[in-house]
């Protein structure tokens, strides 16, 4: 049994917005020693390419993204016990998998794409060729978009942190802090808010039915459809309205997907009110 003594104060346990920033940083440490180790790997290794052609080839970049979001994920598990954090690392229940709300949230995910076009187009198109490079290794980009990153980044985001913080407050923070880090780790701009939105989509979906596979499976998903996407348009900067030239037609489409998207956030919001409500009865 723990000695009361030594027991962090509830104000002062894992996480606290000084922990998120340490969980940035983790993050960018990981990223830093992958790119080291990698380059030495790389430069080991040879061949007739440079070895910035070698680095980002599709084998290295797809180690070095698992590399990285492992030690992460790592490093942010250790330092979550130094700091006392509780809760679960994460849930993989099978009782609230629902097929529906799978469908229910991957259409979500699409139409808040649409919704957020207008703001992702206020950022230069410049930001989106680091993101046109990740889709160019063909099969490895597969790997690393539709396999690897959603099982890795919904362990450390909807797993990890938001379980962390689900812990220690309530369900309805819990989502919109992990959306909040899913959003700043992804970087680029564009990616920032887009992120940030569908992380609340999916961070709602887990609590819903306590469990990572439905979210893994919506994310994986919606970066295969991004991935087809980036190929058949040659860019990561295809945009709805640019297939839809007729003003009126896209005014339709984006009419009907914001009023989606506005009574589906309304009826998210109260489906979160009433967690949070009998969390704190329980």
């Amino acid at each position: 049994m723990s000695d009361p003594r030594f027991e962090v104060p509830r104000a002062q346990r894992f996480p606290t917005w000084g922990d998120m920033l340490a969980v940035v940083g983790i993050y960018l440490l990981a990223t830093v020693a992958t790119s080291i180790v990698m380059a030495i790997v790389a430069a080991v290794s040879g061949g007739a390419e440079s070895l910035t052609e070698r680095m980002s080839s599709g084998p290295m970049s797809v180690l070095s993204y698992a590399l990285s979001m492992a030690l992460t994920i790592v490093g942010t598990l250790i330092y979550r016990k130094l700091r006392r954090g509780k809760g679960k690392v994460f849930r993989l229940s099978m009782r609230g998998f629902n097929p529906m709300l799978i469908l229910w949230g991957f259409v979500l995910v699409l139409i808040t794409g649409i919704v957020i076009e207008p703001v992702l187009n206020l950022f230069p198109e410049s930001f989106l060729d680091l993101l046109n490079q990740m889709g160019a290794n063909g099969g490895w980009s597969v790997l690393m978009l539709a396999i690897l990153a959603p099982v890795m980044e919904e362990v450390l985001f909807r797993g990890i942190l938001l379980e962390s913080v689900r812990e220690k407050y309530s369900s309805g923070r819990a989502i919109v802090v992990s959306a909040l880090m899913f959003g700043v780790i992804h970087v680029i701009p564009q990616q920032v808010v887009n992120a940030f939105v569908i992380g609340l989509i999916l961070g709602f979906i887990y609590v819903r039915t306590d469990s990572l596979w439905p979210v893994i499976i919506i994310h994986a998903l919606n970066n295969a459809m991004a991935y087809v996407i980036m190929q058949w348009s040659d860019g990561a900067n295809i945009t709805v309205r640019s297939f839809i030239e007729n003003d009126t037609i896209y005014a339709v489409v984006y009419g009907m997907s914001l009023a989606v998207f506005i009574v589906s956030g309304y009826m998210v919001w109260r489906s979160i009110e009433r967690i949070n409500s009998k969390e704190s009865r329980a």
